[in-house]
């Protein structure tokens, strides 16, 4: 069955109890125990883990009696508690804040009663510690009525891990002035670091090339228009280069190569002094080009995705603006990419 992952899953420990806040309620009579409002507030320094479900379906919902097809794909540790990988999984009630923001309870081991008990709480953005979350409304999930899909749980690029001379580096963590590994110039300083978060959906929803495909290691998220370098016997012989840039998005091909809507994506690019090749997770791709001044070297739908990712990018002056690599036509990637699939 397929693979989903909530991107952010807290424990009940996580919660601030003091004055008219409450941790996340049990069900009761098929909703969130007490009657809104509810104060929810996340204590300072606690962060999210992740829960990897195994699902028949694109929705998690409040399954009925035994049905076990909403397992636990992998074991994960809640509150000391360790759930192994088939643990069923149940997801109870939403409760909703003034401004739209949902908290699901889930409940994690047991059968559905109706009146669960709250394993953790989860959210489809992350919650900032010390802030208060004033639910004002709850609802509950049910059957397939109620069900939500899983795009709208959370997916990130930030966390992918960048070669450095010192080794690999989680890319957020960069920042200018520290030292990556590139393919043709070695060691280069980073000039510019651009974070963005978003909704993961449409035009903009992750490419995700999995495990074993373009040398990666492990599964990489990158932005539809993201250009990776292919280099392999065939790209030659299609192209006569040795190497071309190729987007992610015209190397989809529903087998390896995937275009993955989830709730909200953060995309990380790393510029520097001119266009360079990195390796991320032995994945070799462009680092970020970019000149607001002509936009060379870029097309209409590159040049869209830059301008929605950091529409405040001012000019790097001294950005050499060349492609490292000449840039493979569309037909040509269409070819690569059946072939990546064979």
């Amino acid at each position: 069955m397929p693979l989903y992952t909530l991107g952010y899953v807290y424990q009940i420990s996580d919660f601030d109890t003091s004055g008219s806040n409450i941790a996340p309620p049990n069900e009761r009579g098929a909703q969130a125990q007490g009657t809104p409002p509810f104060d929810i507030t996340l204590n300072a320094g606690a962060t999210p883990l992740r829960a990897v479900i195994d699902d028949d379906d694109p929705n998690f919902n409040e399954t009925t009696g035994s049905d076990a097809s909403q397992p636990l794909a992998e074991a994960i540790t809640i509150d000391g508690i360790t759930y192994p990988a088939g643990s069923h999984v149940v997801v109870n009630y939403v409760l909703t804040d003034d401004n739209g923001f949902e908290g699901f309870s889930i409940t994690i081991g047991d059968v559905n009663s109706g009146n669960n008990t709250t394993t953790a709480f989860i959210t489809n953005q992350p919650m900032v510690p010390g802030q208060t979350y004033t639910f004002t409304s709850e609802g509950n999930i049910g059957g397939n009525a109620g069900a939500r899909p899983y795009s709208e749980f959370a997916c990130f690029t930030a966390g992918t891990f960048v070669d450095t001379p010192d080794g690999p580096r989680k890319i957020d963590t960069l920042i200018p002035g520290d030292l990556v590994s590139t393919l043709e110039n070695g060691p280069q300083p980073v000039r510019w670091v651009g974070k963005r978060t978003m909704p993961g959906i449409s035009k903009m929803a992750p490419i995700t090339i999995q495990a074993g495909t373009l040398g990666a290691h492990h599964d990489l998220r990158v932005s539809p228009n993201h250009r990776m370098l292919v280099d392999d016997a065939l790209a030659q012989l299609l192209t006569g280069f040795d190497g071309v840039l190729v987007a992610a998005k015209h190397l989809v091909n529903d087998s390896n190569i995937r275009r993955e809507e989830c709730g909200f994506v953060t995309y990380v690019h790393l510029m520097f002094d001119q266009h360079e090749i990195i390796t991320t997770q032995g994945c070799r791709s462009e680092s970020y080009f970019y000149d607001p001044a002509s936009q060379n070297g870029l097309n209409s739908e590159q040049a869209q995705e830059l301008s929605i990712l950091f529409p405040d990018l001012t000019a790097q002056a001294t950005q050499d603006l060349r492609l490292c690599y000449p840039e493979a036509k569309q037909y040509e990637a269409s070819v690569m990419a059946r072939a990546m699939a064979a």
